[in-house]
């Protein structure tokens, strides 16, 4: 969970990339007496250690040496002998991608998402109202240079996805060429974007049917307040039709902002103490209690669905919901990251994170290293192992992918579009079958369909919230809201007793 400190009431701007190795050092060694020495080491002793090593490695090194690098190097060191994961230095650009993604969760860029394909970058979908849109980009397209450059992802070019990410974004009105290839084109095409705001947007919600919502938070940044509080109203105060129960989805979220989570447990929660934190300054020490208005009626039934990867702001917002019993947690204990951090932005570029409380649900347990358990426990699906290697050979082998983007390319000549129904696809998959067989690939056909949809909606652009047909977690969810026994389980507690699902 992380804090931002908007008016810098903590804040180490003045430190340099040798100051910050000398203050952790000092707190940790310089401090107290070494064991088995007579002198104590200074200060001044460990940074003139520190510049005695890169200087030798400067003279005896057999490559080049960035000497920036290595002193970075020293400040991410220094931080790592704190033995604490969350503590750590970001380079100037991983905290303005951070601000760009948690904080303000908006930047300059072109409206796609994009993931690794073949070692290229391909667009999985755009978004709408965006530059991307307006160009004509579409969903299954390769982007193959970058102002000319060809573009390359894996070892061999030294390049990631995030590197790609990071040439893609920029100031809002400046200009990127890219170079384009599209299924059915045999050349590549140049085209130049001009980078506009693009919004990432953390809430997602949908009417699972005429008595039951659905929300998913993927992470908790500056805008989920409005973002959730505005499908809270899209779904409940719009209509005729007022859904019964709520189903929260915090699955794979690993956190974010601290006080979105508190905003999204206090739209639940109608009175009490909601999380509290207590650290080694008492500016650290703080409650959160809710308040009376909320934004989910008490009479709503509400399941949360968690798993082994909530973690940090979605752990503060379960841990709320099953202390007050105002809902049921369904699914796997959660990560267990009970902690705070802040970042504070360093004078000559960058920031540290640094932890600096420990919170606590309220009931005053904290769950770090521990996570949270969920009143009814049910795995995701699974694969047995020999169907997952199975599949796994499958995938390596790009059957699946290779014939369902050969159907999608025959179809958009024969129709002039591009298809968006699966179903006619899936009634063409026998020779699929086939070629996995002389493959000696043997696996469900169920499975095989399964990822034939995958491969098809992301290069037709079809994003799916909820999948009703796979999501076990979750069709076990409405099954509890529409045979009552949320509201069983929810006495059965408030009496004290348990209740056997």
């Amino acid at each position: 969970m992380v804090q931002y400190n908007r008016k810098c009431t903590i804040s180490i701007v003045a430190l340099t990339a040798i100051a910050v190795v000398s203050v952790l050092l000092f707190n940790t060694i310089g401090k107290s007496a070494l064991s088995g020495r007579e002198e104590r080491i200074t200060t001044m002793t460990l940074i003139n250690k520190l510049n005695e090593a890169i200087a030798k490695a400067e003279t005896f090194y057999y490559k080049d040496v960035d000497r920036q690098k290595i002193y970075e190097g020293a400040v991410k060191g220094a931080l790592a002998a704190l033995g604490d994961p969350y503590s750590f230095y970001q380079s100037p650009e991983s905290f303005q991608r951070e601000r760009e993604d948690l904080i303000t969760a908006k930047f300059g860029g072109l409206g796609i998402r994009i993931y690794v394909d073949k070692g290229l970058v391909k667009i999985l979908s755009v978004l709408p109202y965006t530059p991307a849109m307006k160009a004509g980009l579409q969903a299954g397209d390769y982007i193959t240079k970058i102002g000319g450059e060809a573009i390359n992802i894996g070892i061999t070019s030294g390049k990631t996805l995030n590197d790609v990410v990071s040439i893609l974004r920029g100031r809002i009105g400046t200009k990127v060429t890219i170079s384009i290839h599209r299924r059915g084109s045999s050349d590549p095409f140049d085209v130049t974007l001009t980078r506009g705001e693009i919004k990432t947007d953390s809430v997602e919600k949908a009417m699972v049917n005429d008595e039951i919502a659905y929300i998913r938070i993927t992470n908790f940044t500056g805008r989920t307040n409005e973002e959730f509080h505005q499908a809270m109203m899209d779904l409940f105060n719009s209509g005729n039709i007022k859904p019964k129960a709520l189903i929260l989805d915090l699955r794979n979220n690993p956190g974010g902002l601290l006080d979105s989570a508190y905003y999204v447990s206090d739209a639940l929660i109608s009175e009490g103490m909601i999380v509290s934190t207590r650290g080694r300054h008492p500016q650290s020490n703080k409650e959160y209690k809710s308040k009376s208005k909320t934004l989910c009626p008490d009479d709503v039934e509400l399941v949360v669905l968690i798993n082994e990867y909530s973690a940090s702001g979605s752990e503060i917002v379960a841990g709320a919901i099953k202390d007050h019993i105002r809902g049921v947690l369904l699914g796997k204990k959660t990560f267990g990251k009970g902690v705070v951090q802040q970042r504070i932005p360093l004078k000559h570029g960058g920031a540290v994170s640094l932890t600096i409380s420990t919170y606590y649900t309220p009931n005053g347990t904290s769950i770090n290293e521990k996570g949270i358990e969920p009143q009814i426990d049910i795995d995701a699906t699974k694969l047995e192992i020999a169907d997952a290697e199975m599949r796994q050979k499958m995938r390596n082998g790009r059957y699946v992918n290779d014939f369902v983007e050969a159907w999608i390319e025959e179809e958009e000549k024969i129709t002039g579009k591009t298809p968006q129904d699966f179903s006619k696809l899936e009634a063409n998959l026998s020779p699929l079958f086939e070629i996995l067989k002389q493959n000696n690939i043997s696996l469900r056909a169920d499975l095989v369909k399964l990822d034939a949809k995958r491969v098809f909606n992301n290069n037709v652009g079809i994003y799916q919230l909820i999948d009703l047909d796979h999501d076990n977690q979750l069709v076990k969810a409405i099954r509890i809201i529409e045979t009552g026994e949320v509201q069983k389980l929810i006495a059965s507690k408030i009496a004290g007793a348990t209740a056997d699902l």
